[in-house]
């Protein structure tokens, strides 16, 4: 079974990392992306970019960076779904992509009650959902909907807060007795979860999300369950967070982290538009993604995909995380990382074996350049 490419030809993996280091020690700035792996992955990632002074980004960060921007900018109420399922006794869902990208969470959220809290304990959860299409409340009866375009919602959380703090407010795109009603509805809440997804309100609607929240918390309690389509993404920026000091979108070019958000994003770096000649991509897991956007640069590939990759240089196998090996993921639900076993053990290495044997190759690049 072939394990390692060199332009699309079998080699030995030796050979292969003797290659790839080559590239790499010649690039004159590095990209390291992808980082569809498990916490052992991401972090040797994190090392080798590190030493030998890449720019790291997640493939899919864009489906998490108005949340982090927004958390960055003012901070947040966060609340697990396994504590929401538990406390909360009135849910708003906000805007259409809730549905598509965690059907999970509606459906426990629906089909259970709370039982924590005085104010919750042996009463129905309750839901209204500000969107285009009603929600499914697993025909209980309890859900009701307000008829929203995607493009003003944020417009009528605005107004929502400003009925709730008793200021003046328009009717917006809702009508007046809407947004009184919403207001009704979160006030009179034991404990209110505001379910949205960031990538779909973006930034500034996210904060104002956050600021719904924070008004919220003034009077009764209450917390944002953010979603999104890329869980791997939020445990790679979280792991940034703790190895970095930055939630990815990092480079090591002058050894110490550097944070830009723009200059070091996925989408402009491998555009061939950044500063970046050379990618290191890797995609090891079992379940497909969004894919990240495309890569116009030389390519090292890490991927749990079988035979070489399309136009890398170099390409190695690696066992999916989590399939293949046993691994560690950022799981939603509980909002921290567990553990997921092997489905059936493979001979081929992890994606962290494969990253940490380049790094051993290419030494201090860092320190002797500096």
């Amino acid at each position: 079974m072939d394990r390692a490419w060199i332009d699309g030809r079998p080699a030995a993996e030796a050979d292969a990392l003797a290659a790839a280091a080559e590239l790499l020690e010649r690039s004159r700035q590095p990209f390291v992306g992808g980082l569809r792996t498990d916490v052992s992955g991401i972090r040797a990632a994190l090392g080798l970019a590190r030493r030998i002074g890449a720019i790291v980004d997640h493939g899919e960060s864009d489906a998490i960076y108005p949340l982090l921007t927004a958390l960055r900018d003012g901070g947040a109420f966060l609340g697990a779904p396994a504590e929401m399922k538990r406390r909360a006794d009135r849910v708003l869902v906000l805007g259409d992509e809730v549905a598509k990208v965690a059907p999970d969470l509606l459906a426990m959220l629906t089909e259970t009650e709370p039982d924590l809290g005085v104010r919750t304990r042996g009463d129905a959860r309750e839901f209204r959902s500000l969107c285009r299409a009603p929600l499914d409340s697993a025909g209980r009866g309890r859900a009701e909907h307000v008829d929203c375009a995607p493009e003003d919602i944020v417009d009528v959380v605005g107004l929502v807060r400003a009925k709730l703090s008793g200021r003046r407010a328009g009717e917006g795109a809702v009508g007046g007795d809407a947004v009184a009603g919403l207001a009704e509805f979160l006030k009179g809440a034991g404990f209110a979860a505001v379910v949205f997804a960031p990538a779909e309100l973006g930034a500034l609607g996210t904060e104002q999300v956050f600021g719904l929240v924070s008004d919220l918390n003034e009077t009764t309690r209450a917390s944002t369950l953010p979603v999104s389509a890329s869980t791997n993404a939020m445990g790679a920026a979280l792991q940034g967070a703790w190895t970095s000091g930055f939630p990815l979108r990092v480079g090591f070019g002058r050894g110490a982290a550097e944070h830009d958000a723009a200059l070091f994003s996925a989408r402009r770096q491998l555009s061939g538009d950044g500063e970046a000649d050379l990618a290191l991509i890797v995609d090891a897991l079992a379940e497909p993604g969004a894919g990240g956007p495309p890569c116009a640069l030389p390519q090292i590939a890490v991927t749990s995909e079988p035979g070489a990759v399309e136009g890398a240089r170099v390409t190695f196998a690696v066992g999916a995380a989590g399939c293949d090996h046993d691994a560690v993921f950022y799981d939603a639900r509980f909002g921290s990382f567990v553990g997921r076993p092997a489905d059936a053990k493979s001979e081929l290495p992890t994606a962290a074996a494969i990253l940490d044997a380049l790094a051993d190759r290419l030494g201090g690049r860092v320190a002797d350049a500096a």
